[in-house]
């Protein structure tokens, strides 16, 4: 299949993998901060700073037409019911992409994803970097970031994040994930042995995945994604 999607094998007891994450709530004046809150039994550690991350913006979401050119992919393609859907929405006064939807393993389904299209500016906006960060804020539930990269144009790697969950008043924290974090997986998710490192500067798209069991409700808002160097 050459889209974005496949079943992904989950750990014994559904819970999701740990990963390498930090978290930087921004503290700006006026704004509030929310903690990170973790709803699953094994997430990721993570550390809060008080510090802003610095960063070029890979991605973002001004207005409707940004949101638009991301597409939703769940179970359904194999039988599962899982759904999910990708909005634009204000953030603390800055433009947001809200995924949301119903997670499911029903009909041996269990993911949702939203994926934005093939784009070689991506990695021109990376190159050089050393992490990504997200500003985001969630529902205490550990996500997926999946990055199509590679000369081929194939390669795929995936790292996992947790957003503080709830509203944090316009400040969502800045999650850093570095390129080492990234595992190499193939179309299905599954772990394999990388053809070369993760380059950013070869980045064509990018995907956020819901998965590992968590099902139910779900709900994420991504400000941004920005290249740390």
């Amino acid at each position: 299949m050459g889209m974005l999607l496949g079943v992904v094998a989950c750990s014994a007891n559904g819970t999701a993998t740990p990963g390498s994450t930090r978290v930087a709530v921004v503290t700006t004046p006026g704004d509030s901060t929310d903690s990170s809150t973790d709803g699953s039994t094994d997430a990721p550690d993570s550390s809060i700073s008080t510090d802003p991350i610095s960063s070029d913006v890979i991605v973002s979401f001004p207005d409707d037409s940004s949101v638009a050119a991301w597409r939703n992919v769940n179970d359904t393609v194999m039988g599962g019911v899982s759904g999910s859907s990708s909005s634009w929405v204000s953030s603390g006064g800055r433009g947001a992409m809200e995924f949301t939807g119903d997670l499911s393993t029903e009909n041996n389904g269990g993911f949702a994803s939203t994926v934005s299209r093939v784009d070689a500016g991506l990695g021109l906006r990376a190159s050089g970097a050393r992490a990504l960060g997200l500003r985001a804020f969630g529902d205490g539930r550990t996500y997926v970031l999946q990055l199509l990269a590679g000369p081929s144009g194939a390669d795929r790697w995936i790292s996992r994040f947790t957003p503080p969950a709830g509203d944090t008043g316009g400040a969502p924290a800045d999650i850093e994930l570095p390129l080492a974090s990234f595992e190499p997986v193939n179309k299905f998710l599954e772990p394999v042995d990388p053809m070369a490192e993760l380059d950013p500067a070869f980045i064509s798209q990018i995907g956020i995945y819901v998965l590992d069991g968590q099902v139910g409700s779900f709900r994420l808002v991504v400000e941004s994604i920005s290249a740390l160097r």
